[in-house]
């Protein structure tokens, strides 16, 4: 069975969560929101609205490279959400695994914070924004990544179409 994993990526309001759950529900596809695989001392931090450092993400990408492991001996298709702002943490994710692609979804400042804003009971902080658009400001797509603007809503229209 070919099998493969989409890590959607972005930062924290750019719509990866409501995307990939869409497009696992119209592809049965597996789905794992990264977030819930975050150590507590992680969300702590966050929520008390420090960014997380490299040492504080290792282990937890690690954790979705693992994830992204098992989701394919048993799914065609699967999609996890992760932010996977830097080059290093796209590596951990892809490491030992060919068959793993990044769609990275880009908006605006004054979206995402908006976004963020109108979210409840989350423990991303708006002011951990910033941190991140900077983090992944000069992030070129690379062969293996796709680029999407989040201004649209029209994902279907650069979805893979599921093989038959």
């Amino acid at each position: 069975m070919i099998t493969h994993v989409y890590v959607l990526m972005g930062v924290s309001g750019s719509g990866k969560s409501a995307v990939a759950s869409e497009v696992a529900h119209q592809l049965h596809a597996a789905f794992l929101d990264g977030d819930f695989l975050h150590p507590r001392s992680n969300i702590t931090k966050m929520a008390s609205g420090e960014p997380l450092n490299d040492d504080d993400r290792t282990p937890w990408l690690q954790a979705l490279n693992d994830a992204a492991f098992a989701m394919q001996r048993t799914n065609k298709v699967s999609l996890i959400v992760c932010s996977a702002l830097k080059k290093s943490y796209r590596d951990i994710l892809r490491k030992g695994n060919p068959n793993l692609s990044f769609i990275y979804l880009k908006g605006d400042f004054d979206v995402i914070e908006s976004r963020l804003k109108a979210r409840k009971g989350h423990f991303f902080k708006t002011q951990m924004l910033v941190t991140q658009l900077k983090r992944c400001r000069n992030q070129a797509p690379t062969r293996a990544m796709c680029l999407s603007s989040i201004s649209t809503s029209r994902w279907k229209a650069w979805w893979p179409a599921p093989s038959r």
